[in-house]
C-alpha cells in the first residue's frame, strides 16, 4: 500500500510494488513524482527525513527492532556566519536563506541500504512528467496565486511557474529543465547533483544572491543514519525521528496525555493544545543539530518529566504564550510492502516554493530552509557555517511486539506534531477507522500565516475548522482560548495519511486526506 498527497505519486509507487519492487523503491518513486506535481511543496532543492521498519535490516538498533532513521537535512555552506548577514538579518526567502539540499542524496543512500531498484528506474514516472507535463490541481495553482510576487521575482521561477499568467486547475506545467535535471541524475545517480555541471549552477546562482555556497558544500553532504526516538505508548512503542527534527514534539504530546484519551473531547482537546504549547517550548529553547550540541531530548522523555508537564496543565484555564512565524509547506507519504518493510517519509522545500530561487538552466526550486536558524547569539539553533536547521519534518511511526502497526504522518510545519496526536486519538481513544479519523475536523495551534485570511488577528490563537464540534469549541473558549474558525477543510490543517497493519488478519487499511488531491492504493 502507498498514501500520498497526489494520485499521480501514489500510482507510481504501486506500479514500482506491482513490478516486485519493495517499500523503499516504492517510497522513491513517489516522492520523485511528488517533486514535479506537487512543486510548492516540495522538490529536488529540498530535504527529506526517513524512519524505516525493515526485517532484513542487518543492525539492530539497540531496542530490539530493526527501525532506522534517516536524516536527508543539508547544512549551511561553512562560509556562513552571522555578521555576514546584512543588518544581522536572515532573510525568509531568497539566496541566503539557502542550505544545502539532501533530498536526493537521501534516495540513493537509503536505496542502497534497504531497496532493490536503481535511481534510473524510479526516477522514469518524474521525469515523465516533467517534460511532458502534468495538470494542475486546485491545490497547486492556490499555492501559485498565493505566492505570486515570490515566484515573479525570480525570473526562471516566472517562466516555469507564471508563463501564461497566474494558473488554474487544469493548465499544464511543464519543467523541461527539471526533465533534464532528472535525467542526469537518473545516469549518474546523486552525485550529477552534488557534483559537475548541475553543482556549478547551483552554486552560481546562490553566489549572485550572496549566499557563499561552494561546491565542497555540495560535494561534501551525505545523509546520516541515526536511532529513532520512543516512547511507551498505547501497549506498544511511539517512534519519532531525532533532532534536529522536532519530531519528538509528539512523543511529548502522546506521554503528557498518556493518561488522558478517556477524557470528554472539550477537555481533551484543551489538553493536547496546552501540551503542544509546552512540546513546542521545549523546542524553541533547546533543539538544534546535534552535532552542535546535546539537546537533552531524552531526559524530556522521562516518564518523571511527562508527569510534571502533565502536572503543569489547568484542566480550566489556557497557558498564554506567543507563537513565532509558521510558514511550512511540505509532503508526506507513507509506504508498506508485503514482506514488512515500513516506511515513513516526509520532504519539503520549507515555505511554498522554498526561497523562490531556481538555480539557473536547472529547474530545480531551492528550499529555505535557513529561514528556520535563530539570529541570536548563543542561542542552540543559531545561525552558523555548516549546520542543520531545527526542522519541523517530522516523520513518526508506532509500533507493537516490535513490529509496524501504524505509520501515518502529515504536511504542516508548526502543525505537524499537533496533527498526528489528533489523529491517534480519533484512531486509538475514540475507535474510529483509519479514513475517518483523518477526515475529522482539527484544530491547529499558532498557524493563522498559513491562512487565507490576512483578517485574522496577530498572536496566540487556535484555529479550527468549521465542521468542528460545538461543544468543543465552547470548551475551548469556556477556558481562555482564542478560536478562530476557518472553513470545513483547511489545508492549514495539513495533508496527514497513514496505513494500518493488521498482523493477525494480514491485511492493510489505507487512508489519504481529504484537504489535498490525496489516495492512499493497495494491491
Amino acid at each position: 500500500m502507498v498514501a500520498s498527497p497526489h494520485a499521480a505519486a501514489s500510482a507510481a509507487g504501486i506500479d514500482v510494488l506491482r513490478r516486485g519492487g519493495n517499500a523503499v523503491d516504492a517510497a522513491i518513486a513517489a516522492n520523485a513524482v511528488l517533486t514535479v506535481v506537487y512543486p510548492a511543496s516540495c522538490g529536488i532543492g529540498g530535504d527529506a527525513f526517513w524512519i524505516v521498519y525493515d526485517p532484513n535490516w542487518f543492525v539492530h538498533d539497540g531496542h530490539g527492532q530493526r527501525t532506522v532513521a534517516y536524516n536527508g537535512s543539508g547544512r549551511t555552506p561553512k562560509a556562513a556566519s552571522l555578521d555576514r548577514l546584512p543588518g544581522g538579518v536572515l532573510p525568509q526567502r531568497g539566496a541566503l536563506s539557502v542550505t544545502v539540499p539532501g533530498a536526493v542524496r537521501s534516495w540513493e543512500d537509503v536505496a542502497k541500504a534497504h531497496g532493490t531498484r536503481g535511481l534510473d528506474e524510479l526516477l522514469a514516472p518524474a521525469e515523465h512528467y516533467a517534460r511532458n507535463g502534468a495538470a494542475f490541481t486546485d491545490v497547486v495553482a492556490n499555492y501559485v496565486r498565493l505566492n505570486e510576487s515570490v515566484l515573479r521575482a525570480d525570473p526562471d521561477a516566472a517562466r516555469i511557474f507564471l508563463a501564461d499568467g497566474v494558473p488554474r486547475g487544469g493548465d499544464i506545467l511543464c519543467n523541461r529543465e527539471l526533465g533534464e535535471t532528472i535525467a542526469a541524475i537518473r545516469r549518474g545517480g546523486a552525485d550529477a547533483l552534488y557534483t559537475g555541471e548541475i553543482a556549478e549552477r547551483i552554486v552560481r546562482t546562490l553566489n549572485r544572491g550572496d549566499n557563499p555556497m561552494t561546491l565542497d558544500d555540495l560535494a561534501a553532504h551525505r545523509t546520516e543514519q541515526t536511532i529513532p526516538l520512543r516512547i511507551a505508548w498505547n501497549g506498544g512503542e511511539l517512534l519519532a525521528h531525532p533532532p534536529n527534527s522536532q519530531g519528538a514534539l509528539l512523543l511529548l504530546g502522546a506521554g503528557v496525555l498518556a493518561g488522558d484519551g478517556g477524557a470528554d473531547e472539550p477537555l481533551w482537546h484543551h489538553l493536547g493544545i496546552e501540551a503542544m504549547k509546552r512540546a513546542i517550548a521545549i523546542r524553541d529553547a533547546t533543539f538544534r543539530d546535534p552535532a552542535f550540541g546535546p539537546t537533552g531530548i531524552e531526559e524530556q522523555l522521562a516518564p518523571e518529566r511527562l508527569h510534571a508537564l502533565r502536572a503543569s496543565i489547568d484542566p480550566d484555564h489556557a497557558m498564554p504564550r506567543e507563537l513565532g512565524q509558521d510558514r511550512g509547506g511540505t509532503v508526506f507519504l507513507c509506504v508498506v510492502d508485503e514482506d514488512g518493510i515500513a516506511v515513513s517519509l516526509i520532504e519539503s522545500l520549507y515555505m511554498n516554493f522554498g526561497s523562490g530561487v531556481v538555480a539557473e538552466g536547472t529547474g530545480i526550486v531551492l528550499q529555505n530552509r535557513g529561514a528556520y536558524f535563530s539570529t541570536q547569539p548563543g542561542h542552540p539553533n543559531v545561525y552558523e557555517g555548516g549546520k542543520r536547521p531545527v526542522h519541523t519534518l517530522s516523520p513518526p511511526m508506532f509500533l507493537r511486539d516490535g513490529t509496524p502497526e501504524i505509520v501515518f504522518g502529515t504536511m504542516g510545519g508548526d502543525g505537524q506534531p499537533q496533527i498526528q496526536l489528533q489523529f491517534l486519538h480519533q484512531l486509538a481513544d475514540r475507535g474510529l477507522d483509519v479514513q475517518r479519523a483523518l477526515d475529522h475536523p482539527r484544530w491547529v495551534y499558532g498557524r493563522h500565516q498559513l491562512t487565507e485570511r490576512p483578517d485574522l488577528p496577530t498572536g496566540e490563537m487556535v484555529l479550527v475548522e468549521s465542521r468542528m464540534p460545538d461543544d468543543i469549541v465552547a470548551g475551548l473558549e469556556r477556558r481562555g482560548h482564542k478560536v478562530e474558525a476557518l472553513g470545513p477543510f483547511e489545508n492549514a490543517m495539513g495533508h496527514a495519511h497513514a496505513i494500518l497493519i493488521d498482523r493477525e488478519r494480514g491485511t492493510l487499511a489505507g487512508g489519504s486526506d481529504p484537504r489535498a488531491d490525496s489516495l492512499a492504493l493497495g494491491l
